[in-house]
């Protein structure tokens, strides 16, 4: 073999082994607060936060690989779940939809979990399904915020879209499952833009 050959695949693995974080090495999370007290709480409700991460060494040190192996294996085996579109005819003239799911096993709790996906997403969107389906299988009720003008299927009958700098929708699919389920704890769960809220 040329020296050129085995330089080649020399700097191809270095770049891999760069890009795949093989070399790095599982550390504790570090987790800031101020209220001591506050913190001991979190610690004891979730101990694993003093433990490190252990991701799997081939793929899992890599946030890029991740990324693209979920959108190719993800999608594949993304389980669709089954609930109700529930639309609010809002004071703007605006109609709002989000997704309801009652759970599929039962819990200890009446809990239901208020979801606010990312920009443009919707109860559609694969990782919110993939969400929404596990949070079923282990006892709670899912409700899913539709972006108003996310969802082709439903038409925008005012002159705004959603902006995550208006919060009112959310609001107001809060409070109509506070009117719906009363004695239901109610849990907010934002992902990437929708975590703002």
């Amino acid at each position: 073999m040329s020296t050129a050959f085995l330089t080649a695949i020399a700097v191809i693995m270095c770049i891999l082994f760069r890009i795949l974080n093989v070399n790095s090495q599982p550390l504790k999370p570090s987790v800031w607060c101020l209220d001591q007290q506050f913190l001991d709480c979190i610690y004891k409700i979730a101990p694993v936060l003093r433990e490190p991460y252990v991701p799997t060494r081939l793929w899992g040190f890599s946030g890029h690989v991740q990324t693209v192996l979920h959108s190719i294996v993800g999608r594949v085996k993304c389980p669709w779940p089954l609930g109700e579109r529930v639309y609010l005819l809002l004071q703007d003239g605006s109609t709002l939809t989000y997704d309801l799911y009652q759970p599929i096993n039962e819990a200890e709790d009446d809990v239901t979990i208020a979801i606010c996906p990312g920009i443009g997403n919707t109860s559609e969107s694969v990782y919110i399904r993939t969400f929404v389906h596990y949070s079923q299988m282990h006892g709670y009720r899912c409700a899913v915020l539709n972006h108003i003008g996310a969802l082709n299927s439903v038409q925008v009958t005012s002159t705004r879209i959603f902006s995550y700098g208006h919060t009112d929708d959310f609001s107001d699919m809060v409070n109509n499952l506070h009117k719906k389920y009363p004695n239901s704890r109610i849990v907010a769960v934002g992902f990437s833009l929708g975590g703002n809220l």
